[in-house]
């Protein structure tokens, strides 16, 4: 069975709009644009044996950080064993990692990495959005 050529019809014709596709690549870029102020940080954590019930904080220097940033990420780069790992924006240039111990026991990490990426909220205040961006064009 032969396959229908796409030449010469709307569809062609709507893909091969330079304006549409220039609109849809400055929307792209638009999303992106906040992404571009992203702060990122990371520091070594040896943890202490953390008791069922109980935490441990570690602050990350990540500078440029304010409160009321939004903190997108945090990781570890070991397993958790059932910890929960959270993170916060607590003060200028400082992003503060908790892990916390609900597991029934104690629970001892080995030292590990933990890291952050904070977006800064004006950076997405100020970001247009892709269809604001595709109807002004």
């Amino acid at each position: 069975m032969a396959v229908p050529s796409l030449a010469n019809t709307e569809v062609a014709k709507f893909f091969t709009n330079s304006e549409w596709l220039s609109a849809v690549v400055d929307a792209l870029d638009a999303i992106n644009a906040p992404f571009t102020g992203m702060l990122v940080g990371s520091a070594t954590w040896d943890a202490a044996s953390i008791a069922d019930g109980d935490a441990e904080d570690k602050d990350i220097v990540v500078t440029g950080a304010a409160l009321g940033d939004f903190v997108t990420a945090v990781s570890f780069s070991l397993d958790l064993t059932g910890l929960q790992l959270t993170a916060a924006v607590t003060a200028t240039d400082t992003v503060t990692a908790t892990l916390s111990n609900s597991t029934g026991g104690a629970v001892d990490l080995a030292s590990g990495t933990v890291r952050v990426v904070v977006v800064p909220q004006a950076s997405l205040a100020a970001a247009p959005t892709v269809r604001s961006t595709l109807l002004t064009k």
